[in-house]
């Protein structure tokens, strides 16, 4: 038989599981009450007269388009004529627009731009290019030839002449007219 010490502790250990029971039922009725109110407050939002919904549709279409890059492919390997030594230079290069449209245009009128950086490389002095401010400029060359080309062939007028000279001019951007092309970036560039 049970003597009454074991069944008055065997009352308490009920009592005991019961009240936590009944604690850990309130907190989750607590929180899931909390979790509705939150919820009703973040997803209703105030559309009293639509003009926060008209303000976030203008500033999804607002938003810069992501960048696209594109290879120049195959690598470029010019040599330097103004030198006594056999050097060259090895060049990967990869344009960049914000619209598929121009990335399209450089695909397909690829042998046109091709031709006329291929010009443009083999009109560099070895000391010039060498520099960083050399390399800098050689990449805007290439920019606003590439975006001249693109805009000549959509176009179908003649293509103007390209400035290969080191003049001062010849470092601006090019403005005129569209750019298709936003960026064109050296991914690999090696001087011999």
């Amino acid at each position: 038989m049970a003597n009454k010490e074991d069944l008055d502790l065997d009352v308490e250990q009920g009592g005991k599981s019961k009240t936590n029971m009944l604690i850990i039922i309130l907190i989750v009725v607590i929180l899931a009450v909390g979790g509705g109110v939150a919820a009703m407050f973040l997803f209703s939002g105030d559309d009293s007269d639509g003009k926060d919904a008209h303000k976030t549709d203008e500033s999804a279409h607002a938003a810069p388009a992501h960048a696209i890059y594109f290879p120049l492919r195959p690598t470029f390997i010019i040599n330097f004529e103004d030198t006594s030594k056999a050097r060259y230079v090895q060049l990967d290069l990869s344009v960049m627009s914000n619209d598929q449209h121009a990335i399209d245009l450089v695909q397909e009128h690829s042998p046109v731009i091709r031709n006329n950086i291929i010009t443009i490389l083999s009109s560099q002095k070895y000391e010039i290019l060498n520099t960083r401010e050399g390399k800098e400029k050689l990449r805007v060359q290439l920019l606003n030839s590439i975006n001249r080309t693109i805009a000549a062939e959509v176009s179908h007028s003649p293509q103007p002449e390209h400035k290969t000279d080191d003049s001062e001019d010849a470092a601006v951007p090019h403005t005129t007219g569209q750019n298709y092309i936003k960026a064109v970036y050296f991914t690999s560039l090696v001087m011999q």
